[in-house]
């Protein structure tokens, strides 16, 4: 019975719908009785922000009721409650679970309209919530938040509780095993507290995390969201399902006319310029909400709360007491059963009227909104069309004339879709008599658009299909936003070519398919040289521009099947399909590519003006064939290498990857690491080479380090000194050299014989760099309590050459604390007597390669020996020659007034036992 009187009514209130279009099109239909409108809307994030977002929609309503005041009051749940039961209240806006509370409690009217919701330039009509946690939380799945502390802001809060609630409870988490933090409103003060730590989690409408990071109220990496859902179409990170967006409502005092003149406001204010920017796009016409009062239902909750027990759960329920009472009780609880029975089963029907009543009333207004911005068709059972709205006219360019009597794929039918497209939808509609989903239609000029289509069948009271009603919406502008988010997605901004993202991919098919067809191709690494000058020289947009015409000549200089693409800065790679059955096929064919592309860049790119003119360096790698290693990563690194190779032997050319190159390229990365570990395990030894002075005794050493490995194996300086300054190892190596050799002259002060020798310390370029290299001296200076004087620092030209004025206050510094000073090398860099008698050094060293030559007639490098020697008199420095070998050598430096003297003629490097037993056995000087 009751559901023939629902299809009745259902069927009544499709033909009161019609009437209604008809008379909403009648003058003097918008006129409100109302000469004020209070609205209250429920606000859920902080005032300040409230006002600012709603301000702009709430005027565009009110210049479309000019005869109407509209006062309106943001409210927190509690405050919204009092002013509802209170009634101050005429229009409510709020959440579709409060909505639905409110309805039962207070008797709010149908939805008048929903809120439509701008995210990141997407207009939105639903909403979900999210979790949120730190992004150092161990939490990854809903089920890890039972024993959690978890904040909520409201306990009627949708987005903020009851969507999330809902999602755990089928998951089969229960309340009671989480410990629930009521934090309060708004929805931010949950966010802070999830930063402080205040709670494990924190439930929050989706969108507040993202406003708050585009304030900079909350860091980028402080949070992250819990089981985190990437709708398609959807901007905005959620954690659960969607429901559709807030409604609008009036309290039941409200007379129809108000309503509908509200209506009508409100769907109108979505063409306003003044709404086209911000977070509130408007209003459209509301969906059902059905599916928020079935959450609402499963949680217990307001208005529902724990349900009505039926007369079965009744008696289990009180079986103890029954069975102890006997049979008189039985027979009465049987009838207060019976009478519960008919009570629960008479206000079901009650319920069950106010609600086709209800229907009754929201169909009445949907028809008053039939000329909605979303385009509404209605057919008969067989799909013949029947009416139409002026949107559907507006979007498709058919007149309702056009339309009526023909079938929607008679008109917009585009072709797209196959046979099988359009079967599963009518079975979807048979079956469940409903169907929505994405569709390529055609307008009446031809042009071919995507929509977004629900179809709804309505039938009578024995079942059978009356009516079809169709609603949809033009979706170009959400297809265009997906393709300009994939083409920032694959392709780089600023040449148009393939991005690293799209080239790696293309790499890897371009390697599979070589293989399975077992063919070669090659890819090509291009490096701009010098690139940097050019932003340096002439700027930033002049580099973007160069970058630009450099990508524009790789794509007309290469065939259509090549792919070019920008990794990044001044790199591009371009990549030959496999199409040869010979590697040096591909190889020579590789060879013409780098040279078309080298000769077309090497012409100069005109920019404000101004010539540029480029140089490049190429790496090739072949693959393909039978190799089974090939990755598109490994790939890539090969052509890197080879690359790298160009740029070190002078740029501007083109090489192929060599598998040796890796070879060597990872032996020094491995002596790199091993390097590292040597510092801390204690393989570094300290060897020292004898300095003596005329008379033939040690006078000092200079230090140096050797590397013996854990095997006994001697790894040559030369072969991982140049590493670690290249590196950067040089920085904890030349500490540890000092520290040793601190620890060293503390030593030999407690031995009468060592006491007064000096011990030279070579100084890196970096080292001395360092701004802390000068306290590092002084505090090793204090720690073994040495004379600064023993302490001599050898330093190269090549430290002076970048900042002269910064070397002097280093080289200042260390001449306070007394330490000696050495210029080493003398004579083979940019030597300049300026700084020479600017600066604070004691010794002048003369680089072997000179006094290597001595006897050779070489008339030059005696000439500067001899003036080395004049000018460190002149100067008063003391000068000592290296690499002295043979007694000749000796005799020429000795006679010319050089008076210290270091080389293999008084010993090679060796270890400290073995110099100190060197230095003890001399004979006493005499003048001691």
């Amino acid at each position: 019975m009751v559901r023939r009187l629902y299809a009745a009514v259902l069927h009544a209130a499709i033909l009161a719908a019609m009437a209604v279009v008809a008379l909403l099109s009648s003058p003097g239909i918008a006129r409100a009785d109302h000469t004020e409108l209070r609205v209250g809307i429920l606000a859920y994030r902080p005032m300040d922000v409230e006002e600012r977002d709603w301000a702009p929609v709430i005027d565009a309503v009110q210049r479309r009721l000019p005869s109407v005041r509209l006062h309106v009051r943001l409210l927190y749940f509690t405050a919204l409650d009092n002013a509802v039961r209170d009634r101050e209240l005429d229009v409510v806006i709020t959440n579709p679970g409060h909505y639905v509370a409110l309805r039962y409690s207070d008797g709010l009217s149908t939805a008048l309209a929903a809120v439509a919701r701008r995210r990141h330039g997407i207009e939105t009509v639903a909403f979900g919530g999210t979790v949120l946690v730190r992004t150092d939380s161990p939490l990854q799945h809903w089920q890890d938040l039972r024993g959690k502390r978890v904040g909520v802001p409201h306990e009627e809060s949708l987005g903020g509780g009851h969507l999330q609630r809902y999602e755990l409870l089928r998951r089969g988490v229960r309340d009671n095993e989480i410990t629930w933090v009521r934090v309060g409103m708004p929805h931010d003060n949950v966010v802070q507290d999830v930063l402080d730590g205040r709670v494990d989690a924190g439930f929050v409408r989706d969108g507040v995390l993202e406003a708050m990071l585009a304030t900079g109220r909350v860091a980028p990496d402080r949070l992250r969201v819990l089981q985190r859902q990437d709708l398609p179409g959807y901007p905005i990170a959620v954690s659960t399902p969607l429901v559709p967006e807030w409604p609008v409502a009036t309290l039941p005092h409200v007379d129809s006319q108000s309503r509908q003149a509200l209506l009508l406001a409100l769907l109108d204010v979505r063409d306003d310029p003044a709404l086209r920017t911000g977070g509130l796009a408007g209003f459209v016409l509301p969906q059902g909400y059905v599916a928020v009062e079935n959450i609402l239902r499963e949680l217990r909750v307001r208005p529902f709360g724990v349900p009505q027990l039926t007369w079965r759960e009744t008696v289990q329920l009180n079986a103890a007491p029954l069975a102890a009472v006997g049979g008189a009780v039985l027979v009465l609880l049987a009838l207060l059963a019976l009478l519960a029975l008919l009570d629960h089963q008479r206000r079901r029907l009650r319920q069950a009227l106010r609600d086709k009543s209800a229907l009754l009333h929201e169909l009445a207004l949907t028809s008053k909104t039939f000329d909605s911005a979303q385009g509404v068709l209605i057919t008969d059972a067989n799909g013949r069309i029947v009416r139409v709205n002026r949107a559907f006219e507006a979007i498709t360019g058919y007149t309702a004339e056009d339309a009526n009597g023909r079938t929607p794929g008679e008109l917009l039918r585009s072709g797209r879709h196959d046979a099988a497209f359009y079967r599963a939808m009518w079975e979807a509609l048979s079956e469940r008599g409903h169907w929505e989903g994405e569709v390529w239609n055609r307008r009446k000029s031809g042009d071919v658009f995507p929509e977004w289509l629900a179809i709804s069948a309505v039938t009578d009271a024995m079942g059978k299909v009356r009516h079809y009603v169709a609603i949809f919406h033009d979706i170009s502008w959400r297809k265009q936003a997906e393709a300009q988010i994939e083409n920032l997605a694959f392709f780089d901004p600023l040449t148009g070519l393939a991005n690293r993202r799209l080239l790696l991919d293309r790499l890897q098919q371009a390697i599979r398919q070589a293989r399975r067809n077992a063919r070669w191709g090659a890819v090509l690494f291009l490096d701009l040289d010098f690139f940097k000058s050019i932003n340096d020289t002439f700027g930033h947009d002049a580099g973007d521009a160069v970058l630009r015409a450099v990508g524009e000549r790789i794509r007309t200089t290469l065939r259509e099947q090549d792919t070019p693409g920008r990794l990044g800065g001044d790199e591009f790679l371009v990549l030959l399909p496999a199409t040869f059955e010979r590697r040096d096929d591909a190889a020579l064919a590789a060879q013409a590519v780098a040279a078309k592309l080298g000769a077309a860049l090497r012409q100069p790119i005109l920019h404000a003006n101004q010539a540029i003119t480029l140089t490049l360096s190429i790496g090739i790698a072949l693959y393909g064939g039978d190799q089974d290693d090939d990755h598109a990563t490994e790939l890539l690194k090969a052509a890197d290498l080879a690359m790298n190779s160009v740029k070190q032997t002078g740029r501007n050319g083109v090489a192929f990857f060599d598998p040796e190159m890796e070879a060597a390229i990872r032996q020094r990365h491995q002596l790199q690491r091993d390097l590292a570990r040597a510092i801390e395990a204690g393989e570094l030894r300290v060897y020292l080479q004898p300095q003596v002075n005329a008379a033939g005794r040690i006078v000092g050493a200079e230090a140096l380090v050797r590397w013996l490995r854990a095997d006994g194996t001697l790894v040559p300086p030369g072969e991982f000194i140049p590493l670690a300054e290249e590196t950067g190892l040089i920085l904890p190596l030349g500490d540890w050299v000092l520290q040793q050799a601190a620890a060293l002259l503390r030593r030999w002060q407690e031995d009468p014989v060592l006491a007064g020798l000096h011990l030279s310390v070579n100084v890196s370029a970096k080292q001395f760099r360092d701004p802390a290299f000068g306290p590092r001296v002084q505090q090793a200076l204090a720690q073994h309590g040495i004379p600064a004087r023993l302490l001599e620092l050898e330093i190269t030209e090549s430290v002076f050459l970048d900042d002269l004025e910064s070397a002097r206050t280093t080289l200042q510094g260390l001449d306070a604390q007394g330490v000696s000073l050495a210029l080493d090398d003398f004579g083979t860099g940019y030597s300049s007597l300026a700084y020479l008698a600017e600066l604070p050094f004691d010794i002048i060293k003369i680089d072997q390669r000179f006094v290597a030559r001595l006897g050779q007639h070489s008339r030059q490098d005696e000439a500067i020996i001899t003036t080395i020697i004049a000018l460190g008199r002149k100067l008063r420095m003391q000068v000592l020659a290296e690499g002295v070998e043979t007694e000749r050598q000796e005799t020429y430096l000795l006679s010319h007034g050089c008076h210290l003297l270091q080389g293999y003629r008084y010993g090679r490097p060796m270890p400290v036992e073995q110099f100190e037993t060197q230095a003890r056995t001399q004979p006493r000087d005499p003048t001691a």
